[in-house]
């Protein structure tokens, strides 16, 4: 196996240090690699994989064979990391991925048999997810993730799983370019689609026509969620908000001031107490301070809502759902439902595009 020393080195030299994917397949054929990331075989091209430096913006991949293994690298591209593209790849052979950001932001994957086995973060890998989480474990001693300043330990990773070899050998060898178009994502990922909550409403009803009529609300359900886990519903400025449409427009204006400073006092409170806190509070979600912080952010989502109200009343909420996911951090049947609710959301929105 490449030492991670030397795969630092080398992405490093070939510019791809700051934002790439490696995908290794074992055992698969290229021309079927290359269509399960959305390529057509026939368009490919030689290149070789110091070029692709250049090619930091649009959907391109670099195709090679390392001894068994298929290698697809990317630059400041993601593909590789998606379950879209790993679990109908895992059905090749077993499949491994590495993917980093300029922010940090990094998965190691490992998929079998049309599942992802387990998924970690490179930079804190204390909590794998997956179809078996622990899958990694054998593969990954004396690795050291969130301790070296590079990603060679992912690639060390990704050699060990599938065979691949990222050497001179490999680097010097026969790359083909392909431009891709992205496999479109999937309803609902893995993990998701066997839930309890799909057999019951209104998960039923919006699955049974899922599209931008059903966004509306779906937000309002998010909002009532975020209301109830928030112990706002029934405060007097939240059951204000939430008939705004039926109020004079001065009226609006004015809830729509006192819920932004409803929301900024909420933001101090859960400084000052914060300060005071242990730093070694768990779980981090039943601080005193986390629990206002949480109000926060639901008074400054009301406020939004009522603003988006102003000049003239709309039919519609507009989208809450991504400010919302801070305040509803924690456990219980209410956060399962909202984070339910974000994924029919996120697949809602996709049907207007």
């Amino acid at each position: 196996m490449t030492s991670p020393q030397h795969l630092d080195e080398l992405l490093t030299g070939l510019g791809l240090a700051e934002a790439a994917t490696f995908t290794a397949v074992r055992g698969a054929d290229e021309d079927a690699v290359i269509r399960h990331f959305g390529g057509d075989p026939d368009q490919a091209r030689p290149m070789r994989l110091e070029e692709l430096r250049d090619h930091y913006d649009g959907d391109l991949i670099l195709v090679s064979r390392s001894g068994p293994t298929v290698v697809v690298v990317e630059n400041n591209n993601y593909q590789g990391s998606r379950e879209e593209v790993l679990r109908p790849l895992s059905r090749l052979g077993r499949t491994a991925s590495a993917y980093w950001n300029v922010n940090a932001v990094s998965r190691l994957s490992l998929a079998e048999d049309g599942l992802i086995q387990s998924a970690l973060d490179m930079v804190v890998p204390e909590d794998p997810f997956g179809a078996r989480p622990d899958a990694w474990d054998p593969l990954l001693e004396g690795l050291a993730f969130g301790v070296s300043p590079g990603w060679g330990e992912g690639l060390t990773a990704v050699e060990r799983a599938t065979g691949a070899q990222f050497d001179n050998a490999w680097v010097r060898g026969t790359h083909r370019a392909v431009a891709i178009k992205p496999v479109p994502e999937y309803l609902l990922g893995q993990g998701i689609v066997d839930s309890p909550l799909l057999k019951r409403e209104p998960f039923v009803s919006y699955l049974a026509d899922l599209g931008p009529a059903l966004l509306g609300r779906m937000r309002r359900h998010a909002l009532d969620l975020a209301l109830a886990h928030t112990d706002l519903r029934h405060h007097s400025l939240a059951l204000a908000a939430l008939t705004a449409e039926a109020i004079p427009a001065t009226a609006r204006e004015r809830l729509r001031d006192d819920l932004t400073a409803a929301h900024d006092q909420a933001l101090t409170e859960s400084r000052a107490l914060r300060a005071e806190e242990a730093d070694d509070f768990e779980p981090e979600w039943e601080r005193p301070s986390h629990r206002v912080f949480q109000q926060a952010i639901v008074f400054g989502v009301l406020a939004r809502c009522t603003a988006a109200q102003l000049p003239t009343p709309t039919d519609r909420l507009p989208d809450i759902l991504s400010s919302l996911t801070t305040a509803m951090t924690g456990e219980g049947e209410r956060v399962e439902e909202f984070w339910m609710l974000a994924h029919l959301h996120d697949a809602a929105q996709r049907a207007t595009r």
